[in-house]
């Protein structure tokens, strides 16, 4: 059997953090075929979808990978076709079968954002349409909420705007039921990267940032232009109850953080993992809300400071690949890794 260097490496030097319980005891499992950063990821039963993502600057994959939480190995993979965005849309799960792709980028770089929207019948490895937003969108964050696939904020089509909209359309077996997407009461607050959870019926969004680096101007490559400049983060964070049409302020995150997309949810609380705390640097920290007590807290640290994909699988949390700092001491991003990792959790204990 062939083992992963990585997978051997890793364990020594998380050991060499010498970190005991009650901290979060993280553990290697089967590393992920592709190495990849900025990839979204959805769980549908006992499987976790992971979607497309930047394996280098100039190379974007458009491939789904398949990782079976129970065995804890990779099972199966899903190809996508060419007009997939393959970084920067947003993602939801429905009925246990359908996983929504709305907006984001084809292409490596700096490409331009699209309008377009998609389904994937994880079943039958479909791909099907759905109507395009009214305008194309980075990053946006998307909830299934009562039946409504909701779309919220983002960057505008020059990647450094930030979009307060929020757009809903009804959709039920992976087709949407109406023709065209309904405006809502938008958002206090946009921008990019930001995370969102529907928690005990309501509609909730965690922090995000002003800014995002934007294309060099004119160029056909779309290389990105690195003198832009740096975004703005900011810990704000809303909620909306059904019914009520408006949006209302919860606690601020304790630590401002974006690149969190792959927030977890459980019970009645979201999970934050890692993330950027600014264009060059990268955070470990594991931040929770308590939706029921309108409260934060520090739940934990990660193997190393990262932005990663998250998920959670009977009372283990795990991060599934992403982009790690380039040491301890220099936050700034480093390696794109194809690790996984788990640890026991449970997310009204831990750390404060």
């Amino acid at each position: 059997m062939r083992v992963s260097v990585a997978r051997v490496r890793e364990p020594i030097e998380f050991n060499r953090l010498r970190r005991k319980p009650p901290e979060l005891m993280w553990k290697a499992c089967a590393g992920c075929p592709e190495r990849r950063a900025e990839a979204h990821g959805a769980k549908i039963g006992h499987q976790f979808f992971i979607i497309g993502g930047y394996q280098t600057l100039d190379r974007v994959l458009s491939v789904v990978d398949v990782f079976d939480l129970k065995k804890r190995r990779w099972t199966d993979r899903i190809t996508m076709p060419p007009n997939i965005p393959q970084t920067h849309f947003g993602i939801a799960c429905g009925e246990e079968r359908f996983i929504y792709l709305v907006g984001g980028q084809v292409g490596p770089r700096c490409h331009p954002a699209v309008a377009d929207c998609f389904a994937l019948d994880v079943q039958t490895k479909l791909w099907g349409r759905l109507p395009s937003l009214p305008e194309p969108r980075y990053s946006s964050t998307v909830k299934l909420w009562r039946g409504r696939l909701h779309v919220i904020s983002g960057a505008k089509p020059d990647r450094w705007t930030s979009a307060s909209d929020h757009w809903s359309i009804t959709v039920t077996g992976g087709k949407a039921l109406e023709d065209r997407w309904r405006v809502e009461v938008p958002i206090p607050r946009g921008g990019p990267h930001r995370t969102s959870a529907v928690l005990n019926d309501r509609l909730y969004v965690f922090g995000g940032q002003d800014g995002d680096i934007k294309p060099v101007a004119a160029d056909p490559q779309y290389r990105c232009d690195y003198d832009t400049p740096l975004e703005t983060l900011y810990a704000d964070s809303f909620v909306m109850e059904f019914g009520t049409e408006t949006w209302k302020p919860v606690s601020p995150m304790p630590a401002a953080r974006t690149h969190t997309e792959s927030e977890v949810t459980i019970d009645q609380y979201a999970v934050m993992a890692g993330g950027n705390e600014g264009r060059l640097r990268l955070s470990d920290l594991v931040q929770v809300y308590d939706s029921r007590a309108n409260r934060w807290r520090i739940a934990g640290r990660l193997p190393y400071c990262m932005k990663t994909t998250a998920v959670y699988y009977e009372g283990w949390l795990y991060l599934v690949t992403g982009q790690r700092s380039k040491s301890r001491n220099d936050l700034s991003p480093g390696q794109v890794m194809n690790s996984v990792w788990r640890a026991k959790f449970d997310p009204a204990r831990g750390g404060d």
